[in-house]
């Protein structure tokens, strides 16, 4: 990998003015000024400035150097750390930090965040690296990191490689195209959860605050039966579920009529429902059932 020069930086703000900045470059140079004027001289000849929400939030209190690349260490961290816990040095949207209000203490931070996200980047399957810049390589949180790497590959197939690294894992028949076309953010994320080894992992709360289109995405990956593939028979059925939770072998039926079933089945389909049944009659089962299988 090429040196590059870079520095990690982080500024101390109250209402709309910087009071305190940090910065620590490649070479383990440090500054911890008051001063605009020292911290703009110190980044001078950056090529790269990386911080955790730098973008939404430091790069407005100080001057930019011509032709500066941006890192975000946040936006990557739920990419890269997607298992429960996300990193050592992440809580939700924080570092975490040995001293309160101490910029160059988190600049010393989001550096060590930084080169865990490059290993944990190198680690991944190798189509995984692909999908990731094919979906993000033109945004503004990611594209730094990408050109950091100098990862820029000529050549890949984003839905093909979607449907063959996640097959099992998302529904075959999902409409990738549209969902790559119109939120290759959300599908990003949706993607790095699918392939979380936690199986109590989520994805970050800031996340579904910044995208809220990232719950429709994985709805339609993962919760969206498509009646047919592999994924959907085997995850998205509810007499499977059924069989497995209460060790019945089917549903209950009404006068021949399988309401229990149609109940569940609206309610996992997202529609609106109001299902009446006697005292004993199984309701119970027509929200624990969608509940288990969400």
């Amino acid at each position: 990998m090429v040196m590059h020069r870079i520095s990690f930086i982080d500024t101390e703000v109250s209402g709309e003015k910087a009071l305190d900045f940090g910065a620590i470059n490649e070479k383990d140079e440090k500054l911890h000024t008051g001063s605009v004027a020292a911290f703009n001289a110190f980044i001078a000849d950056s090529e790269f400035l990386c911080g955790h929400n730098i973008i939404n939030h430091d790069i407005k209190y100080f001057e930019k150097p011509d032709g500066i690349k941006y890192i975000d260490t946040l936006y990557l961290s739920p990419l890269l750390f997607p298992s429960r816990p996300y990193h050592a040095l992440v809580k939700d949207d924080k570092l975490q930090t040995d001293e309160l209000n101490n910029p160059l203490n988190d600049s010393i931070k989001a550096k060590e965040l930084f080169y865990d996200e490059i290993n944990a980047f190198k680690s991944l399957d190798p189509k995984l690296r692909l999908i990731y810049y094919g979906l993000l390589k033109n945004n503004a949180y990611f594209s730094g990191f990408f050109d950091f790497l100098g990862f820029a590959p000529a050549t890949y197939r984003l839905e093909s490689d979607i449907q063959m690294l996640f097959s099992g894992k998302i529904c075959s028949n999902a409409k990738l195209s549209e969902i790559i076309e119109s939120t290759p953010v959300e599908l990003a994320y949706c993607l790095a959860l699918v392939s979380a080894s936690e199986v109590h992992s989520l994805i970050p709360r800031w996340v579904i605050m910044n995208y809220p289109k990232v719950e429709n995405v994985l709805r339609m990956l993962r919760n969206t039966s498509c009646h047919s593939c592999r994924y959907c028979r085997e995850k998205i059925n509810p007499t499977s579920f059924l069989s497995k939770y209460f060790g019945y072998p089917s549903f209950r039926k009404y006068n021949g009529e399988p309401l229990q079933e149609n109940a569940v089945n609206a309610a996992v389909a997202g529609k609106s429902l109001l299902a009446i049944f006697p005292t004993g009659g199984g309701k119970s089962l027509t929200f624990q059932i969608p509940a288990l299988m969400a």
